[in-house]
């Protein structure tokens, strides 16, 4: 088992200096500002995407759980194989069985999580990623792969 630890204070400071220019702006000119915005951007969204299309996002942002087993009493521990998130009706907290609604999301999210993003996004995806992952660690001068020789 391979266990990465990310600082993601320093990822999200990355993203936000190339989403704002900030970035290619402190090598006072030998770095396109332009494709530095562009290069941000475009993890914004596919972040956003994977995060709506796989994670639920939009669905359970404001329901403001710490983390996925917080509530796994109301997990009736169905199989979730068939089970159409998009219209079963999920709502607000304030009742058990969207608290079971949620659950089942956390639960599909977990799975997912277990399964690592390499089997649950499609290839094209994948590829697409894997592009934007070697941009992003040229433009950055490898700040990606810097301290990532075992992957």
């Amino acid at each position: 088992m391979k266990v990465y630890i990310w600082d993601m204070d320093e990822t999200l400071i990355l993203l936000k200096s190339l989403i704002n220019g900030t970035y290619a702006e402190a090598f006072k000119g030998a770095k396109d500002v332009q494709k530095g915005i562009e290069i941000g951007k475009t993890w914004e969204n596919y972040i956003l995407q994977v995060c709506d299309d796989y994670f639920f996002y939009e669905q359970i942002e404001n329901s403001n759980k710490p983390f996925l087993d917080s509530l796994i009493q109301y997990d009736d521990g169905q199989d979730l194989a068939d089970y159409d998130f998009g219209e079963d009706g999920f709502g607000a907290l304030s009742d058990d069985i969207n608290k079971r609604k949620l659950a089942y999301r956390h639960r599909a999210i977990a799975d997912k999580y277990k399964k690592g993003l390499r089997n649950v996004l499609d290839e094209e995806m994948l590829k697409e990623l894997d592009s934007l992952y070697s941009m992003t660690d040229s433009y950055t001068d490898r700040w990606f792969s810097s301290d990532n020789n075992d992957r």
